[in-house]
């Protein structure tokens, strides 16, 4: 008799509506949309945000202002792409704008990115060179105490592919989407950052250091 109910009960679950489809009844007015989407969503944009801006209460301002924009914005959003991409790239647009209204980011000397980032050639190595690969830094790297505190010294681009690939577990795909840039410069800010990282933590030598 148990196993009957238990069938029974789960053919009756409700099935989770997919994000893309909330969105699509929040641009048509259902407000009930959104309260679902920001119960979905809050904690994992908090978290985004709260890596990047370091006063508590631009945080909270920043977070209801993706919010807002998410509510306001719904209409524009293409339903055939996804809508994780599309708020984190909101959330992205927020804190560059806090940056800039606040000109509090903090540059570092060791901050100059390790060559052109955007040159085809060198993009066409990186992606052949399988040493470079982003799962080179063990998990005891990635959750090191020191880490964030390194993280948050690499330049602008590279930090944020580094935020939303091991803070945010985003695929690279869905980051390049984020940063609206190819995937082959995501994978290349992503090595240029890995290589600094383990150089600091005294992983490798600096293998460029004797090129100039």
């Amino acid at each position: 008799m148990t196993s009957v109910l238990n069938s029974i009960g789960s053919r009756h679950s409700p099935t989770r509506i997919s994000d893309e489809v909330l969105v699509g009844r929040l641009a048509a007015g259902d407000s009930g949309a959104f309260d679902e989407i920001f119960e979905r969503y809050h904690q994992q944009i908090y978290n985004f945000v709260k890596k990047q801006v370091s006063d508590a209460e631009s945080v909270e301002d920043l977070v209801q202002e993706v919010f807002l924009r998410v509510y306001k914005s719904a209409h524009n959003f293409d339903v055939e792409k996804k809508f994780s991409s599309w708020i984190y790239k909101i959330a992205l647009n927020e804190v560059k704008r806090h940056w800039k209204r606040s000109a509090s980011r903090q540059t570092y000397s060791l901050n100059t990115p390790l060559g052109d980032e955007g040159g085809d050639t060198e993009r066409a190595d990186l992606l052949e060179d399988q040493r470079i690969t982003p799962d080179v830094l063990t998990e005891n790297e990635i959750f090191s105490k020191n880490l964030r505190h390194l993280i948050d010294r690499l330049p602008e681009k590279q930090r944020m592919v580094v935020m939303l690939k091991v803070y945010q577990d985003l695929t690279f795909e869905e980051i390049a989407e984020i940063c609206e840039c190819p995937l082959s410069t995501v994978l290349s800010r992503m090595r240029y950052a890995v290589n600094k990282l383990r150089r600091w933590l005294g992983i490798e030598e600096q293998e460029e250091r004797d090129e100039a």
